[in-house]
């Protein structure tokens, strides 16, 4: 069978998608990847075929129009959107809009190959509608793939549960389908334990952390928890690792908490790290520090480590807030200062809760089906959609 793949963005987009890939791959079928022209190295550098389908339009990157710094959300919003007020769901649609914009300048040569090559399945990235279109016109089954929010956002819908956005349904009906074609299924990596609940048909599927194999693998560092081997290092007391995803760096806080906590003796790494593979946290990491995107959360909790969670995005601190929630991290406001910042960070890594919850995190994730276990699922069903 032919599998088109397709994501507007690399990185933690593209990375929940590749183990999947290889897994169709591995038992026999064809796979292409589709993705604006700007990604297609990334894709090229997994070992995966890239169908470069044109340029994104301007300011199209993760920050969007979401302002830099944002109140905190109810900590069930995704499930109650009616109660957030008028700021919060203008915040919401013009990032659908966002998505919507990026969807049109993709559909046309995402189409196009889709129609030459005739995949028997489309799977996409959440956030890429495009994919969603090109699967209604071929008229196959299309598979949403997360990439570890704690919730299904369809931001291509007014306000979360509505009727598709007008540009959303506009661009369906441009290629002549029905704008409420829905994605068959969506495949989740968020552990079951941090997810929200949702009407959506979900299959809970492991994050595999680039440079494992996808066959019944053991999450985590070679099948070790991430804080294993910290005693080996001999460099520093601990190891801290910091996933930030803004190409400036931690904002200023940040990096003097950091810089306070290697005078106590951390050793601080930037993660992913440019020798080691994507998202494959470090041997002796003690904590993990990042903005709390979806893809960091799943990583780190495949390797049961802590994590503090600085969220400037609305998504983001839903993520840090159902890691509290099961004691297995630590939200921070964005604004927080040094002090609070190294503190927070001090009782992750002094409280053996926190450690404690991390892995039984690790466990629940290993308790997933794998990727070649989701590949045994969805073949069935698109194979029979195929069938004269």
């Amino acid at each position: 069978m032919r599998v088109l793949f397709t994501t507007w963005s690399s990185g933690g987009h593209l990375a929940p998608m590749v183990p999947l890939a290889r897994a169709f791959l591995a038992a026999g079928h064809q796979v292409r990847i589709a993705v604006p022209s700007g990604c297609a190295a990334a894709v090229a550098h997994a070992g995966l075929v890239p169908v470069p389908v044109g340029p994104l339009p301007k300011a199209s990157g993760a920050a969007g129009a979401v302002p830099r710094r944002i109140g905190n959300w109810p900590a069930d919003w995704p499930v109650r959107p009616a109660g957030l007020g008028a700021e919060e769901r203008g915040m919401l649609r013009a990032l659908g809009e966002k998505q919507v914009r990026i969807a049109e300048a993709m559909a046309q040569g995402l189409v196009a190959f889709a129609r030459c090559w005739q995949p028997g399945l489309v799977v996409h990235d959440a956030s890429t509608y495009a994919g969603t279109v090109a699967a209604a016109v071929l008229g196959v089954p299309a598979v949403g793939q997360m990439w570890g929010s704690a919730a299904v956002l369809r931001l291509d819908r007014q306000d979360l549960h509505g009727p598709p956005l007008p540009g959303y349904a506009r661009l369906m009906r441009r290629y002549g389908v029905d704008p409420a074609y829905e994605p068959d299924l969506w495949l989740d990596p968020c552990p079951p334990g941090l997810a929200l609940p949702s009407s959506a048909r979900r299959m809970a599927v492991r994050f595999v952390p680039d440079g494992q194999g996808g066959q019944g693998g053991q999450g985590g560092q070679d099948g070790q928890d991430g804080q294993d081997g910290a005693s080996e290092e001999g460099k520093a007391a601990y190891r801290v690792c910091v996933a930030w995803d803004d190409p400036g760096g931690p904002p200023k806080p940040v990096r003097a908490a950091l810089r306070h906590a290697e005078t106590r003796g951390a050793e601080v790494v930037l993660w992913p790290g440019p020798a080691a593979p994507p998202y494959r946290l470090p041997a002796g990491c003690r904590a993990v520090l990042h903005q709390g995107g979806g893809t960091a959360v799943v990583a780190a909790a495949a390797a049961g480590v802590p994590q503090l969670v600085v969220a400037p995005r609305p998504e983001q601190q839903l993520n840090g807030a159902r890691l509290a929630l099961v004691g297995a991290g630590r939200l921070v406001p964005v604004d927080a200062s040094p002090a609070r910042l190294f503190a927070e960070l001090s009782a992750l890594l002094e409280q053996p809760s926190y450690a404690a919850a991390a892995r039984e995190l690790r466990a629940e994730v290993l308790s997933m089906a794998g990727p070649d276990e989701a590949v045994t699922r969805l073949v069935s069903p698109a194979q029979a959609s195929c069938a004269p």
